[in-house]
């Protein structure tokens, strides 16, 4: 396969079809590719694209007879942002046939082994355990898919990269984590230094991720499989902190963990020892020379994101 330089874009001429792409990051990722590769969405309709340029078809992805329905294009790369349960990438690549170059899918690092005690490499053993709930057939679901694409890479000789971002946070994010922070800034409520939230956890910024993504097709990194997580340590006082220098009149107070839950007060990230795991995002930067962006950059420029949304929302 050739790459070829898109003189009008700016770029690498490339068709890339994209499985969602209207939700948070793969928003973010429509809103970066359409410049420079020419775009297919297919997701449910609930937000459109089009004013960035791109092709879109609604339809539910399980729907196979809309699949067959499709114009014939072949596609440099497919990029699966919304594939959730076993079989979701079989229904794409078996309607999809002889069309597909590479098949990018998004998984997330919940996908390893729960409490070894080891900082978790791409090489570190998979979650067996099926656990209740939506979070646990969550995980469930990205382990078999995983496990899916690799067999049906080898089947429909479809080279693969799976990419396993950690928490996500940025614009667009429609998930309550730290939008909730931001809305009591914006609205000048305090937020709560909680002395015995002193545990680090790990983030990634979305931008990151999009640049990670354009990484692995443009060079095509076949066949390997990315942690995407900054190794920068992160606490809510870091947090705090970030989010005083965007609103200077910012009141903070000292709670306990156990006043914020009675007080309702968002705990949208990981507080307590059980929950902690911790993940080596290296390989992609050594391999692929990714840079994660630093927290104090990326929470900042969430905040400016945000605040209009906020500030708007007061005044109706």
């Amino acid at each position: 396969m050739v790459f070829l330089y898109n003189n009008q874009k700016g770029g690498i001429e490339m068709k890339v079809l994209m499985i969602g792409g209207s939700y948070f990051l793969g928003r973010l990722c429509t809103m970066h590719f359409s410049k420079q590769w020419d775009c297919t969405l297919i997701n449910r309709g609930h937000y459109s694209m089009k004013d960035y340029h791109v092709t879109e078809y609604f339809f539910e992805r399980h729907d196979m007879k809309a699949w067959q329905q499709l114009p014939y294009e072949e596609y440099d790369a497919v990029i699966d942002f919304c594939a959730y349960q076993s079989g979701d990438i079989q229904t794409v690549i078996k309607a999809l046939n002889g069309r597909i170059h590479h098949y990018v899918f998004i998984s997330t690092v919940d996908v390893y082994k729960r409490q070894t005690g080891v900082c978790k490499t791409e090489n570190h053993p998979l979650e067996t355990h099926q656990f209740e709930g939506d979070a646990g057939a969550y995980i469930t679901g990205k382990v078999q898919l995983e496990q899916e694409l690799m067999h049906l890479s080898k089947e429909y000789q479809i080279p693969y990269t799976i990419l396993r971002p950690g928490q996500i946070y940025g614009p667009f994010n429609y998930a309550p984590r730290e939008s909730l922070l931001i809305e009591r800034v914006v609205k000048g409520l305090p937020l709560f230094s909680l002395h015995d939230a002193t545990l680090p956890f790990q983030m990634v910024y979305v931008e990151d991720v999009v640049n990670a993504i354009e990484k692995v097709v443009e060079k095509r990194a076949y066949n390997e499989t990315y942690n995407v997580v900054s190794e920068e340590e992160v606490t809510y006082s870091m947090i705090n902190q970030i989010l005083l220098t965007c609103q200077p009149d910012l009141k903070i107070e000292n709670r306990s963990i156990e006043e914020a839950i009675q007080l309702h007060y968002p705990l949208p990230f990981p507080l307590f020892l059980e929950e902690m795991e911790y993940y080596n995002g290296q390989k992609i930067v050594k391999q692929l020379h990714l840079q994660y962006t630093p927290l104090k950059s990326g929470l900042r420029k969430t905040y400016q994101a945000f605040y209009p949304v906020y500030t708007s929302n007061e005044k109706r």
